[in-house]
């Protein structure tokens, strides 16, 4: 069972729908989220090809009901399609964020390294997500206020640089956490606590919900590029709101299951002092390394 639950982790929060992202930007209509390319001589189990592909057509679909609903606010701005519109973006930021990015290995590897409750991965899940969505509503309010007008291609233009900024913070951070395992395992002070009274731990985590949070989300930029260009822009702004509690709902599944899977391993482990060490070096150094590992690549394909 716990294997399971470890294999759960890894597909969810390490599959290829991260890596796979290269580009998280839409460009001239496509999808944020690619299907049809794969790595060279490399080509996924059907099963896993099918989810990439559900994730594309149901936003398309979700957008396309957005559009007409949004059309009818115009008309009739607080009548049922303004509350169709509303829900309609919380489920696509649930479906959105099941994509490429977003988070969920950034809140799986720092919780790998990390001791914490549910509340406090739901809490950084939130965090992210309500980062994401901010920061792509500051670009494209900023590019709207000087051009007078919205497109993905401007949005494309203003981002890379805050993507260089967010992945040097999570390389820092990831850093950060490899050496306090060295010193936790060197001195003796590593510790099974699910707790977060530290305010070490609090502020930690706090940053590194920042600095994944600084990295726009492309979806909430298309919604609300939307929303401007039809004159909706209260509804687009609240629309942001839903659109983030749905991103944080998928986000909190990968903390979630991560923090409950470590728990479960040492609550085992605990017994053996021994293997328990063994169970959280590896916990631990595999949280930091793949937070390491991947903020590099990413800082590297962005500083090209």
């Amino acid at each position: 069972m716990k294997r399971l639950v470890l294999i759960i982790v890894l597909l969810f929060c390490f599959g290829p729908s991260f890596v796979a992202a290269q580009n998280p930007f839409l460009d001239q209509g496509k999808d944020n989220t690619e299907t049809e390319r794969s790595e060279e001589g490399f080509s996924p189990p059907s099963f896993l090809q099918k989810i990439p592909q559900f994730i594309v057509i149901w936003q398309k679909k979700l957008r396309a009901m957005m559009t007409t609903f949004g059309r009818d606010i115009q008309d009739q701005p607080f009548g049922s399609s303004f509350w169709l519109f509303l829900l309609l973006s919380f489920v696509y930021g649930v479906i959105h964020a099941t994509g490429p990015g977003h988070g969920k290995t950034v809140v799986a590897s720092y919780f790998m390294n990390r001791p914490g409750t549910v509340r406090d991965g739901i809490l950084m899940a939130y965090l992210i997500a309500f980062f994401q969505v901010a920061s792509a509503v500051v670009i494209i309010l900023s590019i709207y206020m000087v051009m007078k007008t919205v497109s993905m291609s401007s949005f494309e233009e203003a981002s890379p640089i805050l993507y260089q900024i967010s992945y040097s913070l999570l390389c820092l951070v990831g850093l950060y956490l490899f050496f306090r395992t060295v010193y936790e395992l060197v001195s003796g002070k590593h510790t099974n606590s699910t707790g977060s009274n530290d305010p070490g731990k609090k502020g930690g985590g706090f940053i590194t919900a920042l600095a994944a949070g600084i990295i726009p989300c492309p979806g909430a930029a298309i919604i609300f590029s939307f929303t401007i260009i039809i004159g909706i822009l209260g509804t687009g702004l609240l629309s942001m709101v839903f659109v983030a509690l749905g991103m944080g709902l998928t986000i909190s599944v990968a903390s979630v299951v991560t923090i409950v899977s470590r728990r479960a391993m040492f609550h085992v482990t605990e017994r053996n002092p021994k293997i328990f060490v063994v169970v959280y070096s590896v916990f631990s150094f595999a949280g930091s390394l793949l937070l390491i590992s991947i903020s590099s690549m990413m800082l590297l394909y962005y500083l090209r």
